[in-house]
């Protein structure tokens, strides 16, 4: 809640970064702000399209069920779009291009998993970066409210201040539908090949490696001397941390160990 949230310096902070991290990357154009009155005033007369909405921020506790020192427990700041309340120049609802995404299936993740239990293969994951706002933000020119504690100084005085939204913030109808976008187009571009009738699922034919992307969750496996270059070819368009061995993904901790084989008896690797 927002009383302990303003109650507690580290949730505080996480906010902040959250901001400022936002700010960083130019998500917004703070120095195209415009009363929105006039801005709607003015596609009307032009007969053009614009949408409105506001964004706010949230804090949640990542981890609170673990000890009070525990590394996974920590505060985490977003500040999103309030996709369910936008505007249009006229005051009516807004309408989307409804470009819904369509992430990979958890069969798609079991299917990475057994490829890489392989011999000489290995089954790695990482994390985008912040997914949507890697890609720019199409459609209907939107305009963005921020609340008044993230007014900079030069806003004092102003009425409804509105700046035009650039990137593909969460929360917006569509930003799921551009970052994919954004990605698929890119992935396409260093060989990695959609497979037919599996959304969001890719073959990279010269390095045989299967890669799963579930929103921001990459997960790939082929043989292990080709991941790296894999790897490389993925962020060359798209920010992710470090590849690392699978583990925790879409909330089950993966762990690779050996089993004796059912019709052989002899040890093989194996995923539980």
């Amino acid at each position: 809640p927002r009383q302990e949230r303003n109650s507690t310096p580290k949730a505080l902070e996480a906010i902040k970064k959250e901001w400022d991290r936002l700010r960083s990357i130019g998500t917004w154009d703070e120095s195209k702000v415009r009363e929105w009155d006039q801005v709607a005033a003015e596609c009307r007369a032009k007969g053009t399209k614009c949408h409105v909405g506001r964004i706010f921020d949230i804090c949640v506790e990542k981890g609170a069920e673990l000890p009070k020192n525990d590394p996974g427990r920590k505060f985490k700041g977003r500040a999103v779009f309030q996709g369910n309340n936008v505007r249009d120049e006229n005051w009516e609802a807004a309408m989307f291009q409804e470009l819904s995404s369509c992430p990979a299936t958890m069969e798609a993740g079991k299917a990475a998993d057994c490829y890489g239990l392989f011999e000489g293969h290995e089954c790695q994951q990482a994390d985008a970066e912040q997914a949507y706002t890697q890609s720019k933000l199409g459609g209907t020119p939107t305009w963005v409210r921020l609340p008044r504690e993230q007014w900079p100084e030069a806003w004092a005085g102003m009425k409804d201040p509105v700046c035009p939204l650039v990137l593909a913030l969460y929360g917006h109808p569509d930003a799921g539908g551009f970052w994919e976008k954004h990605c698929d187009k890119h992935l396409i571009s260093q060989g990695f090949s959609p497979i037919t009738d599996w959304r969001s699922c890719y073959w990279h034919d010269r390095l045989k490696l299967l890669l799963v992307v579930y929103v921001d969750d990459f997960k790939m496996s082929g043989p292990k001397d080709n991941l790296v270059e894999g790897w490389k070819l993925i962020r060359d368009g798209v920010k992710t941390d470090d590849p690392a061995k699978s583990g925790k993904y879409l909330g089950c901790d993966h762990q690779v160990g050996t089993m004796a084989s059912p019709t052989t008896g002899k040890r093989v690797r194996s995923i539980q």
